[in-house]
């Protein structure tokens, strides 16, 4: 897609909101399902729209419609909102609106004034349509309404879920501060999961500063009420060595008491702990059998490892299609890890053809995460062309992020651009 048919797409965008206005509860689907038509590659478009030198001023609405909706990424309902009001508040946007057909009408005027106020009134648009639908309408968020008065009396499991409300944005804007709130109320009333989400966020420095002392103490008081997210929780303390000294055979069976409780991450660590021999013996079998569970279970992280040992046959018979399929769907439920390994698949042809555009694409979600060999793959992606134009720029920025975050060999490439300069 050029930059005038991307133009052409904010107007026809524009276009087809008009077109649909006689159908507010349904217009979404009609929306999505045109612009599948365009490009099935949705990412691209997205990525385009994103990269736009006049993003924030022409596209931040529809770029929001794209989260709202997981068009070419994942749903992200607080990006969708971030964008919305950007259309409609950004400062540059000092210009008279006019109405739809008004702006529609006009076919080869399109100054950047004019995209301007197509975009403001895309976003108004669509903002209305986010306040009604996925708050006035969202049952998550009646609960919400509902549960706050209970949580203001004392309800401990109302607390929780106000809190939690607020960590992860359902019905509301994230707001980890109140998130903290919440959970503290519901954890010093004795509720196992508000404190395990307490610890949670003291271990991540969300709405606080990070403090793993804090942390243990939370997670062991979970722990202690038979909690399998705060035993699983517990023993990752135990195995990192946070609030605690380290002690794999003690992570080992927290683990194992977080697994048999149903923990599907418990499950998962369970079985790394046989795969690696932490805390216990060696056992292939075993690790096999806990990231079954934990993928059953639905772990994203669990899919991915169980892939892992159908690709280098860990107590399992080698099966490089079933790994693919594993690898896939843990990419598609958003763990790093198996957006990598998925990309690694494109990128050597393993059961599929080479596809280096592919390859960046998984490449670039597993990075956004945080996954260090991932932004490493993706500086190399941008330094030598691979799926993308060559941005000596990006690489760097990519480079040093997987540096930042331990990938040593990233200094090896940073050292190759910086004696190219100098050469």
């Amino acid at each position: 897609m050029t930059i005038i048919s991307l133009k052409d797409f904010l107007k026809d965008f524009y276009q087809k909101i008009i077109d649909t206005n006689n159908y507010p509860f349904t217009f979404e689907n009609i929306l999505i399902e045109w612009i599948k038509n365009i490009d099935k590659n949705t990412n691209l478009i997205l990525k385009l729209m994103q990269n736009h030198k006049e993003s924030k001023l022409w596209f931040s609405s529809i770029i929001g419609f794209f989260y709202q909706y997981g068009i070419g990424c994942i749903i992200d309902k607080n990006k969708a909102l971030e964008f919305y009001l950007l259309a409609i508040n950004n400062k540059e946007n000092n210009i008279i609106y006019q109405n739809f057909t008004n702006l529609c009408s006009l076919e080869d005027e399109f100054d950047d004034n004019i995209l301007q106020n197509i975009n403001v009134n895309i976003g108004k648009y669509l903002l209305s349509m986010f306040y009604y639908k996925d708050i006035i309408l969202d049952k998550i968020n009646l609960n919400k309404l509902e549960c706050s008065e209970s949580a203001r009396k004392g309800d401990p499991i109302a607390q929780y879920n106000l809190g939690s409300c607020y960590q992860h944005g359902n019905g509301v804007i994230k707001d980890y501060n109140k998130a903290l709130l919440w959970y503290s109320k519901s954890a010093n009333n004795g509720y196992a999961l508000g404190q395990n989400n307490l610890g949670e966020l003291y271990e991540k420095g969300f709405g606080c500063n990070k403090d793993y002392n804090k942390a243990f103490e939370w997670y062991s008081k979970s722990a202690n009420y038979e909690c399998a997210e705060g035993q699983k929780n517990l023993g990752n303390c135990y195995y990192y060595g946070r609030g605690i000294t380290k002690d794999y055979n003690k992570a080992f069976e927290l683990y194992l008491k977080s697994a048999n409780n149903g923990c599907a991450l418990g499950q998962n660590s369970l079985g790394f702990c046989y795969k690696n021999g932490i805390g216990v013996k060696k056992d292939y079998d075993k690790a096999v059998e806990w990231f079954f569970k934990a993928a059953n279970n639905g772990c994203a992280l669990g899919k991915n490892n169980l892939g892992v040992c159908y690709r280098y046959g860990i107590g399992v018979t080698k099966d490089i299609n079933k790994a693919f399929d594993l690898y896939s769907e843990s990419a598609n439920d958003g763990c790093a890890e198996g957006q990598y390994n998925l990309g690694n698949c494109y990128y050597h042809g393993i059961i599929t053809d080479v596809n280096y555009n592919k390859a960046f694409e998984w490449y670039f979600k597993s990075a956004n995460e945080g996954f260090n060999p991932s932004q490493y793959r993706l500086g190399k992606c941008y330094h030598y062309g691979v799926g993308t134009n060559i941005n000596v720029k990006e690489a760097i920025i990519w480079y040093k992020k997987a540096l930042d975050n331990g990938f040593e060999n990233a200094n090896k490439e940073l050292n190759k651009i910086l004696l190219s300069k100098i050469n």
